[in-house]
């Protein structure tokens, strides 16, 4: 399962926001009924003190649970937006980390591509160097030519001695 941090569940924070929402309800309702009572004990004459200062702390209590809740919801909202920073923030700096480690991997390509390149022309250098030059080759048409003198110089040769044979011979 693939989850980033902002879609993980808080569980702190959802506590926090009930416990808010609660005080603000529990004082809300505190502080009504304390006050109703007071009213009560006022429209009445009743001479019960305990009673009196009973709704009194009431709604002292009411008002101060009011002010917790109040508190607990700024501190929620306060949670929130650093959560909220913080996965924006992390998520940067994986994609920082990210584009950092592909621009180090291109830069590798980069650098063993120009040592192939480097490796290959220099290669090419030395095969180059290594080659003979190529001599020329003596003409057929000379060789011809030497044979032929040669052959005629034998053929010369030997006329006059075929002659002075035939001539033996009769």
């Amino acid at each position: 399962m693939n989850t980033t941090a902002s879609s993980k569940v808080n569980v702190p924070l959802i506590l926090l926001w009930v416990a808010a929402v609660a005080l603000i309800g529990g004082g809300y309702w505190l502080l009504n009924s304390s006050t109703a009572a007071q009213v009560a004990f006022y429209t009445s004459g009743s001479q019960d003190v305990a009673g009196l200062l009973g709704a009194q702390s009431n709604t002292t209590i009411a008002g101060l649970l009011l002010a917790v809740g109040a508190l607990a919801v700024i501190i929620a909202l306060a949670v929130h937006a650093l959560a909220h920073v913080s996965a924006r923030s992390a998520s940067a700096e994986v994609a920082a980390a990210f584009a950092a480690e592909d621009a180090a991997f291109e830069a590798e390509v980069a650098r063993a591509d120009a040592e192939a390149d480097a490796e290959i022309a220099r290669a090419e250098a030395e095969a180059d160097s290594a080659v003979a030059p190529i001599a020329e080759a003596p003409a057929v048409v000379e060789e011809v030519v030497v044979e032929e003198v040669v052959v005629e110089e034998i053929v010369a040769d030997e006329a006059p001695a075929a002659a002075d044979k035939a001539a033996d011979q009769k």
